[in-house]
This record gives structure tokens, sequence and C-alpha cells, in this order.
């Protein structure tokens, strides 16, 4: 999946490395503005079903976490909590952000997923970081799960890798990183301009 976010809005927290120094800190892939809102963006490549109970149940787990983590990290760092540094290093927009009246939005993006398994997703999502929400005074409607088809018409994706192209990748009998090596080529290959 392709993210195409502006750089004076957004934060990719793993590349910048602040939470990954952390011991046992999670984090999402983003956290970016969109109309008003605060919205931290976690990207899986697939995930359990929600039949298989315990390895839906440790996935939802940890997703909750990194959603729990960022939302403290953006706080603690917006207050000072560590060191300027910190804020320091969030573009512009989201240094002028005031703590008081921004808007979260939490959204898991799962590659691949059929429709119906979204909706069993999102609600256990919402169910495992119930506390979280009331404390923070986020609505159940602020919590998404999609899958790339969705997260693409709402406009949290710009581009993804067809399955049939993936496929025919593993068909190759590419696997781990050679197949991950032939996925960037192929996002190269087949740029999309900033909305």
């Amino acid at each position: 999946m392709r993210f195409l976010y502006p750089d004076n809005q957004s934060y990719w927290v793993e590349k910048h490395g602040l939470v990954s120094d952390m011991e046992g800190i999670k984090s999402c892939e983003v956290f970016t503005l969109i109309k008003g809102k605060l919205v931290m963006i976690e990207a899986k490549s697939s995930s359990p079903r929600p039949d298989n109970n315990v390895e839906f149940d440790e996935f939802i787990a940890e997703v909750g976490q990194k959603f729990i983590d960022t939302l403290l990290f953006y706080n603690a760092a917006m207050m000072e909590r560590y060191s300027k540094d910190y804020k320091q290093g969030f573009p512009a927009k989201l240094q002028k952000q005031s703590l008081k009246d921004i808007q979260y939005s939490l959204c898991l993006i799962i590659y691949g997923h059929q429709d119906r398994y979204m909706p069993p997703i999102q609600d256990a999502l919402r169910n495992h970081l119930r506390n979280v929400l009331k404390l923070w005074n986020i609505p159940d409607i602020n919590v998404l799960a999609l899958n790339h088809e969705n997260a693409k018409n709402k406009g949290l994706i710009s581009q993804y890798l067809p399955k049939p192209q993936l496929d025919e990748f593993k068909n190759q009998g590419l696997k781990d990183e050679s197949l991950i090596v032939k996925v960037k080529q192929w996002f190269v290959d087949n740029p999309v301009a900033m909305p």
C-alpha cells in the first residue's frame, strides 16, 4: 500500500526512531492531519479471522497497544515530557495543534481482507479500546478497520498492489526479502502523484 500525505502535517513514527528507542513501546505507522483530525494509521498485510479466537485476540491486543502507545507518545511529546526535541521533530502543523481541541481517529488498514471480515475486526478493536476511548473522549465512529479498497475510497491510501499482481509474484517463488524488493519496485514503476 502507498500512503501519500503532505510532509508538513504527517509524522512517520517508525521512520523517526524516537518511539522505537523506548523499550517496550509500540507505535502505528504514521499520524497525520486529515480534515482537522489527528488520524493514527496502522497498516497490516493480513490478520487472523475473527473465528480464530486466540490468534485474533492477540492481533487485536497488539494493534490496540500500538494505538494507545502512539496516542500517549504524541500527547507526551506535545507537552514536552521528554525534551523539546521530540515535539520539534514533528512537522509544523502537528506542533501547532491544540491538545485541548484536537479530535483523534484510529484507523487500521488491512491489505487483502474481504469486506465481510472488517466489521467484526472494527467492533473488536473498539471493545478492546473501550476505556481509552472513554478517557480521551474519542467516539466509536472514529475507530475504523478498513480493507485496502475501502481505505483507498476514503483517501487514506493512494495506491495498492493489485491482488493478482501479488499472487503472480508469489507464484514466481518470491517470498520474504525478495518479495519485498519486488513489491517496492512495482510501486517505483507505477507512481501515483500527490493528491
